[in-house]
């Protein structure tokens, strides 16, 4: 076991050493590519709270994605020009804020009707970007202040994608991460055990929230116009919901793993089927959904586990753990 443990601990170090040693070796351009998989996957981990381990299919957190753009630029341009961490992290708190509130109404909804309200929540928030002029200069939106250097904003995006990753590993091994399983596996069975669902339902919205209002500050800084149009799109939404699923729910580095591969094939089906993207992509995402539906974080464990027993790796074995994880 703690052999083990040493080897998966060397294997992320010389991940994280590749990751930061990256932008030395790559064009402007692909380094932009891997600043989007960062903040996707940063956007993914948000999602995987409430989706993937609490089991609440939220679609409206770039609700949360566009507040926390709007709130990182109102604060870096107002009158008190503050500095953009600072601005991006109250973006944050005010997100994590107003879900908590949103969240103890709606989250006495369940599956669908839960759904079509954080749509609501989606499209509202929407509206009232596109309508409050003297606040969000309405559909024009607003200009934020200029910064080329690319490594800032990849380096920012990776800093945080490893804290959200340390962060997930700390509560899911917590109270808080098995009051959240017990809530997806039978949430009035967790009630029965004394566990208080609507609290870790909301702390989950919220931290869902938070994730999603960095990604979109972050966003908007290095995009520098700010539209209601372009950061409240359920795109947005969509992709980090299916990198969830292309890595796998409820687990630590399923949303990074997932992210890198959307943004990959997404890159490259743009590059070589650029008239056909959407329905090259879509068929690659209808087969990880078809025949991966937990994602590939538990096929990697299911098929370290084969290899383990002494019996080699055979193609028949991956193909019985696609059927052993398919869902029934």
């Amino acid at each position: 076991m703690n052999r083990r443990r040493v080897v998966t601990w060397a294997l992320l170090a010389l991940g994280l050493a590749a990751l930061v040693l990256l932008p030395r070796f790559v064009t402007s351009y692909k380094l932009l590519t891997y600043t989007r998989l960062l903040l996707l996957a940063l956007m993914a981990q948000g999602w995987n709270f409430i989706g993937g381990y609490t089991g609440y299919a939220s679609f409206g957190n770039v609700a949360y994605f566009g507040i926390g753009a709007y709130t990182t630029g109102l604060l870096m341009i107002g009158k008190w020009h503050v500095p953009f961490f600072p601005s991006l992290f109250a973006g944050a708190a005010l997100c994590a804020i107003l879900a908590a509130l949103l969240g103890l109404p709606i989250l006495r909804l369940k599956g669908h009707y839960f759904a079509i309200a954080t749509l609501g929540v989606a499209e509202a928030s929407r509206q009232i970007a596109d309508t409050w002029d003297s606040v969000t200069a309405g559909s024009t939106g607003i200009d934020l202040p200029l910064k080329t250097e690319g490594e800032f904003f990849y380096y920012t995006a990776l800093a945080l994608v490893v804290g959200g990753i340390a962060v997930t590993a700390l509560l899911v091994r917590s109270k808080v991460g098995y009051a959240w399983v017990a809530i997806r596996e039978d949430q009035d069975a967790a009630r029965m055990l004394g566990i208080a669902t609507t609290r870790y339902k909301t702390l989950a919205y919220s931290l869902s929230a938070a994730f999603s209002a960095l990604a979109g500050g972050v966003t908007a800084y290095q995009n520098i116009h700010v539209t209601p149009t372009d950061f409240f799109k359920l795109d947005y939404t969509l992709q980090s919901i299916i990198a969830v699923v292309i890595g796998g729910t409820g687990t630590v580095l399923g949303p990074l793993i997932g992210a890198g591969i959307y943004q990959l094939l997404s890159t490259y089906v743009w590059t070589k089927f650029i008239e056909l993207h959407p329905t090259v992509l879509g068929i690659l995402i209808i087969f990880f959904v078809v025949f991966l539906p937990r994602g590939l974080v538990p096929l990697f464990r299911a098929t370290r586990r084969t290899v383990q027993t002494g019996r080699g790796f055979h193609w028949r074995d991956l193909f019985a753990n696609i059927r052993a994880h398919r869902v029934t």
